[in-house]
């Protein structure tokens, strides 16, 4: 293995689909990676490993790097362009990406499996308890189809254009999640529809037929209104999209804010609409399994610097 002075890898961010909440207890949901990305940068330095620079504040960011960074020697650079705290597996992306980049420092490359298993590491300082999920999709790429404790299964999906718009609200996570319990089980029925949903939705999403993934968010987005976990907010943005000509929008995450998806077969009037309320929007599309852009790593070749 060669030693390199510099190595830079990315990772893609990803969407859960359909599926929100019902997989907490035991449904299938559908995740799929997308095309925005964080990138790192890693460099041999002099002195203590540490971040120097990023486009994201986040205090748990050292103790993430050290999680599987070596105390000495190493300088961070990190750059995002996912919304942070947005559902859209930021620090997944960002334990992927450092772990395929510690990797291409070392002069090899880091599979599918070392991915996921140091990302878990990495995504328990951000989240405690993760399922597992976002590192585990931003590592493969495309789509799987996700039940609690079992092995992702990855899906086809045709190119599938999509609108997200920003409510700029944080949810939080642990109340939507304890919200959803103390209804059960009146809520019961609502969560074994949206489960269903989501393999009624499988083979749409393989033959890219917009006008049926776009009913199925409707679907999904009025049943995740009926469990509680919508907001004003959301429902603006959803009601914004459908009326710029989305096929079909919902919340994508927890809810409660967060970040709306919204199937478009043409995503100019949607991003457009968005542009006259002033509402951050941006159009991504399904990253491709394994997508060489996201990897492999790219490195520079050189002697370290005296530590």
């Amino acid at each position: 293995m060669s030693r390199r002075r510099a190595a830079e890898a990315r990772a893609p961010g990803k969407l859960i689909l359909f599926g929100e909440h019902a997989v907490v207890y035991g449904h299938p949901a559908v995740a799929a990676a997308v095309d925005r990305h964080t990138t790192v940068r890693l460099e041999r330095i002099a002195g203590p490993t540490r971040l120097l620079s990023a486009t994201v504040d986040d205090a748990r960011l050292l103790p993430a790097l050290a999680t599987v960074l070596p105390p000495r020697g190493i300088g961070v650079h990190l750059h995002t362009t996912l919304p942070v705290g947005r559902g859209m597996g930021s620090s997944a992306a960002l334990a992927v990406a450092l772990v395929r980049a510690l990797a291409a420092l070392e002069g090899r490359r880091a599979d599918v499996e070392e991915c996921v298993r140091r990302g878990f590491d990495i995504e328990r300082i951000f989240h405690g308890t993760p399922s597992g999920l976002d590192h585990t999709v931003s590592a493969l790429g495309g789509a799987v189809r996700y039940v609690r404790g079992q092995p992702p299964a990855p899906i086809p999906v045709a190119v599938l254009p999509l609108v997200v718009l920003d409510t700029e609200i944080a949810g939080d996570t642990d109340a939507l999640v304890a919200g959803v319990r103390a209804r059960r089980p009146a809520v019961d029925a609502d969560l074994a529809a949206i489960g269903a949903l989501v393999d009624a939705m499988v083979p749409a999403l393989a033959r890219g037929d917009l006008a049926t993934i776009g009913a199925g968010m409707n679907e999904n987005q009025q049943r995740l209104r009926r469990i509680g976990v919508s907001s004003d907010a959301v429902d603006a943005l959803v009601d914004l999209a459908r009326r710029a000509g989305a096929a079909g929008a919902k919340l994508a995450g927890a809810g409660g804010g967060g970040v709306v998806i919204a199937v478009a077969p043409d995503p100019a009037p949607v991003l457009a609409a968005a542009a006259r309320r002033g509402v951050p929007a941006f159009a991504v599309e399904i990253r491709s399994p394994r997508d060489p852009a996201d990897d492999p790593a790219t490195g520079t070749e050189g002697p370290a610097p005296p530590g």
